[in-house]
């Protein structure tokens, strides 16, 4: 049980891992991913899923070499909190790109409704209608995945973070 009491900062991101994991399997079971990609035009819900897979492998890395360190009783410099800055910033990128896929659906929505719009003609309406719906799904889209890997990756990097910070202060502690 000792091996498994030095390695709870990796062991913790690992089930973390695996609940995504998991997570990812049963949305594409229901089918979530094409659906994504039909309804997203810009495409920018994979550009966030793969920088949000991306980081999730990185912030493994550090919470593997953090274990490693805590498990050697290694002295730790301050300077890797900079290295976890990389994760705070890619929160931040996948927030804002998710906003940007919200303003492009937009954008796409209020481009192509009213452009050929005959309100007698039905089948113009229908087609309207069509083109805003897509600009709108879009919009949504893109700020659910946005919002959503967004608050992952920050609770991941808080987590890092939080062990650090108590393995810092215990070396100073016994200092």
């Amino acid at each position: 049980m000792q091996i498994f009491k030095n390695h709870k900062t990796f062991l913790e991101w690992w089930w973390f891992f695996c609940t995504v994991v998991l997570a990812g399997a049963v949305l594409t079971t229901f089918n979530v991913f094409g659906v994504l990609w039909q309804a997203d035009q810009t495409k920018i819900t994979f550009l966030i899923l793969v920088l949000f897979t991306g980081v999730t492998i990185l912030c493994g890395r550090e919470s593997y070499l953090l274990s490693k360190a805590i498990n050697n009783n290694e002295t730790i410099s301050k300077e890797i909190q900079n290295r976890y800055e990389t994760g705070w910033f890619s929160s931040e990128i996948c927030l804002t790109l998710g906003l940007i896929g919200t303003v492009s659906g937009f954008i796409l929505m209020l481009s192509g409704a009213f452009s050929d719009l005959n309100l007698a003609d039905p089948s113009s309406v229908q087609k309207s209608l069509s083109n805003m719906s897509l600009g709108m799904s879009t919009a949504l889209y893109t700020t659910l995945v946005g919002l959503i890997c967004s608050t992952l990756l920050k609770l991941q990097f808080f987590r890092l973070n939080i062990y650090l910070e108590n393995y810092l202060g215990k070396a100073n502690d016994e200092i």
